[in-house]
């Protein structure tokens, strides 16, 4: 990476827009930075270091970049040209900063910036990234170095390229890590470290497991080994666990003798407990015979006292089977005389029912007004006055047509009136609103007119603005340009005040000088050889130098000082006419106008007429809109007026239309129908009452069918009774029996007489007839069972038992085999994983972990390009040692340095170091650091280098080295940029960057050529 050019503006110290042209300062390869402590030397280095990544190169914080002295509206924005190979680009980046609202008071956030942009040849930019995260990234992969590699190997910061070689080995470390990415290595060992944890871990579990396979042969062989001497507690002296897999095997053995001994066992229980039970089933089937003889014998016994009442049964049974044959008579006779009674009470509500039909109904007929409703009515009766009825109820109907029509007709003038009073409404509304548009229309065309004539002003008032503020700017201009006229009349007058003085001190001195030639001559005298002035050759009395005498050094040191007195005074005198001229320039500008403050204010009243002019220039297009839309707005205005009163007209007439008919209709309907009744409540009145006359017609012819249906039922079962035992309807009625207790009286009558016949042929069997009168005993016989039983379940279970115990065990044994052979692999590997840990850890010799054995690599690898420097700025005496700082077996191992002293032979602290040691073995040791990083970075170009102070602490020799060692790497291509205060330098150096601080930020000043060059 080589940089180009770089643009600062309002970042840090810097105000104004300042540039670097490193091109031009590259011209010599080395090139020096200085001006005052404070001034912003090392700021252009974090303005360098910020533009490539978003960071400062020093302790600062990129919070508060922006300059202090630049104005409220400057953006402090940072631009670096670089190029990496034949590429050339240009980033941009712009801090974090507050900034003045564009409105209101106050000032708002304002985010950070970037911009990465690929220079063409013609001159063009080709944007490659505009956001930070992208910026950065392209940055860092073109660049070919991390933020932390590049402030190690390009800038190396004020006070901390010192730090590498002074550092403790921790600290070192953590330097290096910075450098190389190293942290796989540290990974690595972590990693190897978890797994020989968790192989020691799956060892030490299968261990355990191991141990609890065997622990579970001897808890399952526990309760089948032998029995413990006489007196001893079994639970206190439980069987031991097997040792080995060997004695597994045995136990294997063991049970299995166990488990056949039970199977003999259960066989012998097995042919006890079948014997018990064949004897057992004899005596039961014995005893089954007895039981069922002794049961027919009670049973038989309890029938036969049953006998009366069966008797009984029959005979109900016999007379309700003849009461059946009269029961649909009886139920008929029943029917009819329940329906006759239900109708007469429907007879009796519905007479009721018509009485309050007429009771509410309106303008009936004579025949149904006289129409008697106590009793039933006869059939002509009933016919007439629902006739009657009918005719009346159309001529009603005609009525309610002529009524709904003289309501429709009342509705409509309603409608009518209520229209013409919505569009009387609907035209006062619009007038009321033409009213108002009317009004505001005068007051926007008034200042219509005013907002155009503004407009028309606006050119001059702008160019009167100008010239105000131009003037005011040179009013305020003129105190300043007077003080600065006075301060280089006051510096050109101690310029040729000194000069006069550094003459007349050089003039005394060649006096001197002269008055001392005759000892400098007396000195040059040589016995034998002739005077240079008299020719003799006897000097008897030679003049002898005084105490004051003049050597031609210091008659050298006065000329130069004089020399640099004359150019000063020269540099003053052109600073005296530049500011002579620049109060020229500005009493010109401001003309009349000496007062600043009252130009001032002429200027803020220019820009307020101004301001005030555009405001109303501006509300030309809106009110000429505004009053273009409201004369629309008037125009329909006028036509909904209009057209309401049209509106209201035709209304009215129709209303009154309307209200005529209406009032004809209705005397009609009063005349016929008489006042106050209307037709649609009178149709309502009839509608019941036509319904309850039909209503009793059809009542009327019920009753007379349900008499009759009576009378014919009561003749035929008077017939049906005299034939019958009963002597009369309650008597049969008395006898009759539901369906469901006839059957069931049957089925118990032969349920009975089938049971008597079953037990007696039950008694009459020939397996019975031989029994014993005692019933057999069972009860020894099934205890003989349940004690072999018993014994056989015991058995069983001991089989049982002894054969599970002897699949356990030798599922354990087999399990536990495996798990030797699983076991023996888990060792082996977690000795191995243990020891390849502890090695990359550093617990085992030589107690340097990997990662620190790596580092130590590269440190090895910077001690040895450092040694190349370090040699020739030393004349050979410094080497730097890599040696172990922590001795053996010490956690600081592999890190330490020492330094080896030519001289004396000897390796020492190189705290030891003076300052001026210290800052070359530093120096070559940064050196060394960069060429490191390079040759480890894949050979990425660095093509500039920037160091930041130590030059103070050398002596002219080793000062003169140090140079030396620069301008090799300078003849190697390299930029180098010095910040320093050693005057040395500049004598040196013949161009650079001179830093002038000023009470509003500092300014730079870049000389290509020697100092005090014009």
């Amino acid at each position: 990476m080589k940089p180009h050019r770089l643009t600062i503006e309002a970042f840090g110290p810097y105000a104004d827009p300042v540039a670097v042209d490193f091109d031009a300062l590259a011209t010599e390869g080395l090139f020096l930075i200085h001006g005052t402590t404070g001034a912003g030397k090392t700021f252009l280095l974090d303005a360098l270091c910020f533009a490539l990544y978003g960071e400062v190169s020093g302790d600062r914080s990129v919070k508060g970049l922006r300059s202090d002295h630049a104005a409220p509206g400057a953006v402090p924005r940072v631009s670096l040209e670089f190029s990496c190979g034949v590429a050339r680009y240009r980033v941009e980046r712009v801090p974090a900063h507050t900034a003045p609202k564009t409105r209101g008071e106050g000032f708002t956030d304002k985010p950070s910036k970037a911009f990465l942009f690929r220079l063409a040849a013609g001159g063009g930019e080709q944007p490659l990234a505009a956001r930070i995260t992208e910026v950065d990234k392209e940055v860092e992969h073109l660049v070919g170095l991390s933020a932390a590699q590049f402030r190690q190997v390009i800038l190396l910061p004020q006070g901390r390229f010192a730090e590498v070689l002074r550092a403790k080995a921790e600290e070192r470390e953590a330097l290096l890590k910075t450098l190389f990415d190293t942290e796989i290595y540290e990974r690595a060992g972590r990693w190897l470290d978890d797994e020989a944890k968790e192989a020691r871990v799956a060892r030490d579990k299968r261990m355990d497991a191991q141990e609890v396979l065997r622990a579970q042969a001897a808890h399952v062989w526990a309760p089948h080994a032998p029995a413990s001497p006489e007196g001893a507690d079994p639970a206190l002296a439980p069987p031991s666990p097997p040792a080995d897999q060997a004695a597994l095997d045995d136990l294997v053995l063991r049970i299995a003798a166990v488990a056949q001994g039970s199977e003999a066992a259960l066989q012998e229980a097995t042919a006890a407990l079948q014997a018990a039970q064949r004897t057992l089933a004899e005596s039961d089937a014995l005893a089954v015979r007895w039981e069922r003889r002794a049961a027919a014998a009670a049973l038989l016994r309890e029938l036969e006292g049953k006998k009366e009442l069966v008797d009984d049964h029959r005979q109900q049974l016999v007379r309700a089977q003849q009461a059946e044959a009269l029961r649909p008579s009886l139920e008929a006779v029943k029917a009819a005389g329940a329906e006759l009674e239900r109708v007469d009470q429907g007879l009796k509500g519905q007479l009721r029912a018509a009485v309050r039909a007429r009771d509410g109904a309106r303008a009936l007929p004579v025949s149904v007004m006289l129409l008697e409703l106590m009793a039933l009515p006869s059939a002509e009766a009933l016919g007439t006055a629902s006739a009657d009825l009918a005719a009346r109820g159309a001529e009603v109907r005609e009525l309610a047509m002529k009524a709904a029509e003289a309501a429709q007709a009342s509705r409509q003038a309603a409608e009518a009136r209520q229209r013409s009073a919505e569009e009387e409404t609907r035209a006062a509304q619009a007038a009321a609103q033409r009213q108002q548009l009317e009004t505001e229309q005068e007051r926007d065309l008034a200042a219509l007119g005013r907002a155009r004539s503004a407009r028309d002003q606006l050119e001059g008032l702008e160019r009167s603005a100008r010239d105000a503020a131009g003037r005011a700017e040179a009013a305020a201009a003129i105190a300043p340009a007077r003080q600065r006229l006075a301060g280089a009349e006051a510096a050109r007058q101690g310029a040729d005040r000194r000069v006069y003085e550094e003459a007349a001190a050089l003039n005394g001195l060649r006096r001197r000088q002269v008055e001392g030639m005759a000892a400098r001559l007396a000195g040059s005298l040589v016995a034998g050889a002739p005077c240079p002035v008299c020719g003799s050759s006897d000097h008897p009395a030679p003049a002898q130098p005084s105490a004051d005498a003049v050597d031609d050094g210091a008659l050298a040191a006065v000329e130069q000082t004089l020399t640099a007195a004359t150019t000063a005074a020269k540099d003053a005198a052109v600073a005296l006419a530049r500011a002579e001229a620049d109060l020229r320039a500005v009493l010109e500008k401001a003309g009349d106008s000496f007062d600043a403050a009252g130009a001032s204010q002429v200027a803020e009243a220019a820009v307020a007429s101004l301001a005030a002019a555009r405001s109303l220039a501006e509300s030309v297009e809106p009110l000429e809109q505004r009053t273009s839309e409201r004369e629309q707005r008037l125009q329909r205005l006028e036509q909904v007026i209009q057209q309401a009163t049209t509106a209201i007209a035709l209304e009215t007439r129709s209303a009154a239309e309307a209200g005529a008919r209406a009032q004809a209709l209705a005397a009609q309907v009063a005349g016929e129908l008489g006042e106050g009744l209307d037709p649609g409540q009178v149709l309502q009145g009839f509608g019941p009452l036509e319904a309850a006359l039909k209503a009793l017609v059809a009542a009327g012819a019920s009753h007379t069918r349900a008499s009759s249906q009576l009378e014919q039922t009561e003749r035929r079962l008077a017939q049906e009774l005299a034939a019958s035992p009963f002597p009369s309807a309650e008597a049969a009625t008395a006898e009759l029996r539901e369906e469901s207790w006839r059957q069931k009286v049957a089925r118990r009558i032969e349920a009975y007489e089938t049971d008597v016949v079953q037990q007696r042929g039950i008694l009459a069997a020939p397996d019975l007839a031989d029994l014993p009168e005692q019933r057999p005993d069972t009860a020894g016989a099934a205890q003989t069972v349940a004690v072999a039983d018993g014994a056989r379940t015991r058995a069983v279970e001991r089989h049982s038992e002894a054969q599970g115990a002897q699949r356990e065990i030798g599922r354990l044994a087999d399990q536990h085999r495996r798990g030797v052979a699983d076991l023996a692999a888990k060792q082996q590997r977690a000795e191995l994983l243990s020891a390849v840990a502890n090695r990359c850890q550093g617990r085992a010799a030589p107690h340097i972990s990997l990662q620190r054995w790596v580092l130590s690599a590269y440190l090895a690898d910077i001690c040895g390009y450092a040694n190349q420097r370090l040699t020739l700025m030393t004349s050979g005496r410094y080497q730097l040692r890599l040696t172990d700082e922590g001795g053996h077996g010490g956690r600081k191992a592999g890190l330490g340095l020492r330094v080896l002293d030519a001289y004396t032979g000897e390796e020492r602290e190189v705290s030891s170091l003076s300052g001026g040691e210290t800052f070359q073995a530093s120096l070559a040791l940064a050196l060394g650091v960069a060429d490191t990083v390079q040759a480890h970075a894949g050979g990425v170009p660095l093509e500039a280098l920037f160091i930041d102070e130590g030059f103070g602490s050398l002596d002219p020799d080793n000062l003169q080295l140090a140079m030396d060692e620069l301008d090799r790497l300078r003849e190697g291509g390299r930029m180098i940029g010095l910040i320093s205060h050693v005057g040395a330098l500049r004598e040196r150096i013949r161009g650079g960057i001179e830093v002038i601080a000023g009470d509003r930020g500092s300014t730079l000043r870049v000389n290509s050529t020697a100092w005090g060059a014009p």
